[in-house]
């Protein structure tokens, strides 16, 4: 469980980190070493460290992460490739939302948004699904992270937004050998 947990966190890390070390050093606060014996297993780490590292995602996709490393122990597909089956997994969700009518959707760029521009990747198009309860704080949310021109291609009314997602957005492919 723990393998497949470290290389989730690393695809999310890379997808919003300009480096790696810009997300430890910046986010947790910690040694190259102690970062490296966290990822082989060899160390845990503290429970406020655990809690920066669940912020990379939103509660929903912090939620399939769990379930994709539950997973991972009793599948042996899944243990070979993690971090393909939670993008999988998410686009798939993301995407069946859409198609309920229940969800809405939401296009932002985090150029200039964010308060750490050295640490963090710019120039990003970050896609926001949701969908509510009727509750008042309940709510999941799915955020996609796509490259930056993406937010040209698409215009800025709802239905050609939704369009554009269902014709355009697939889970990207992995490539496991980085």
């Amino acid at each position: 469980m723990h393998e497949a947990l470290v290389e989730i966190v690393l695809g999310a890390v890379k997808e919003q980190y300009v480096t790696e070390k810009a997300f430890y050093s910046s986010q947790l606060g910690i040694s190259p070493q102690s970062w490296d014996r966290w990822k082989k297993g060899n160390q845990g780490l503290k429970a406020e460290n655990m809690s920066k590292i669940a912020q990379l995602f939103t509660d929903y996709e912090w939620m399939l992460v769990q379930k994709v490393c539950r997973n991972a122990i009793l599948i042996s597909e899944v243990a070979e490739s993690p971090v393909a089956e939670y993008m999988t997994m998410k686009y798939h969700v993301a995407k069946k939302w859409i198609k309920s009518g229940l969800a809405t959707i939401e296009i932002r760029d985090n150029q200039g948004e964010t308060k750490e521009p050295v640490h963090r990747k710019i120039n990003q198009t970050i896609v926001q699904i949701e969908i509510g309860y009727d509750f008042w704080s309940y709510k999941d949310r799915i955020e996609l992270h796509l490259p930056g021109i993406v937010q040209q291609q698409i215009k800025t009314e709802k239905q050609d937004l939704l369009e554009w997602f269902n014709q355009n957005v697939a889970p990207p492919v992995i490539n496991q050998t980085e």
